[in-house]
């Protein structure tokens, strides 16, 4: 399907209603599910406790439906509405306004964009919304009676697409790889070894020398041959002291 169709055929009412209606609710899960790298952590713990990809999915044939139905109207403003009175959806449509100051910019910037950049814009304008308090109309919404009520049968009708899925895990990993903590580049083998034996150049015993020896395996072997090393190079420097001392006169 074309995801920016916003056409409709007076001579195929029902069917153009539902083409209409099916690509603008992809526009707005498009511009929602981009928007989970940027939104703050307070707003995703509430996003995810709120909205499984199904929902998120019926939530936005509601919202495009509300839309449609009552903001751009006209011919396929009506027909949208009569495709959802047989689901109940329309009773929904005053709680909606009442609530949807918050989220109208994001819901018309994601209905009329018309290329992927105008929906990354639309995504921004969802992060804002969401992040001012936007989250409680979405609750408002989805908790409603109504709404728990047929979004079963209203995703029978239009199925929750395999992509919606996809992108969804796609821009959570997005957001959990940029937020992973940055871990600190291991020492080279000289850094380490210098660590080591300014340990040991302290007088560090005990538990220093356990985790020097813990946490640089291949440093206190090189360490362990320079102490050895050197203390060998002590004893034949006192095994020749001491010689000369027994042939001198």
């Amino acid at each position: 399907m074309d995801l920016f169709y916003r056409g409709y055929d007076p001579n195929a009412r029902i069917s153009s209603a539902a083409k209409h209606l099916s690509a603008a609710a992809m526009r707005f899960a498009v511009s929602i599910v981009r928007s989970i790298p940027n939104l703050p952590d307070a707003a995703w713990a509430d996003f995810q406790r709120l909205l499984t990809v199904e929902a998120l999915w019926s939530l936005c044939l509601v919202l495009a439906g509300w839309l449609i139905a009552t903001v751009v109207g006209g011919l396929i403003g009506l027909a949208v509405n009569g495709l959802l009175i047989i689901y109940g959806l329309v009773e929904l449509w005053d709680q909606v306004k009442g609530v949807a100051g918050s989220i109208q910019e994001w819901a018309t910037s994601a209905y009329e964009a018309q290329s992927d950049a105008d929906l990354e814009r639309a995504a921004k304008h969802f992060a804002t919304a969401l992040s001012a308090g936007g989250i409680t109309v979405l609750e408002v919404v989805v908790t409603h009676r109504i709404f728990r009520a047929v979004e079963v049968k209203l995703r029978d009708r239009y199925p929750t697409p395999d992509w919606l899925r996809k992108q969804y895990k796609e821009e959570t990993r997005k957001r959990a790889a940029a937020r992973k903590p940055e871990q600190k580049p291991k020492p080279s083998l000289p850094e380490q070894l210098g660590n080591a034996l300014e340990v040991v150049a302290s007088g560090a015993r005990g538990e220093g020398m356990r985790k020097v020896a813990s946490e640089l395996p291949t440093t206190a072997v090189v360490l362990g041959g320079v102490v050895v090393g050197v203390g060998t190079i002590a004893a034949l420097a006192w095994a020749v002291s001491t010689d000369a001392k027994k042939v001198r006169p």
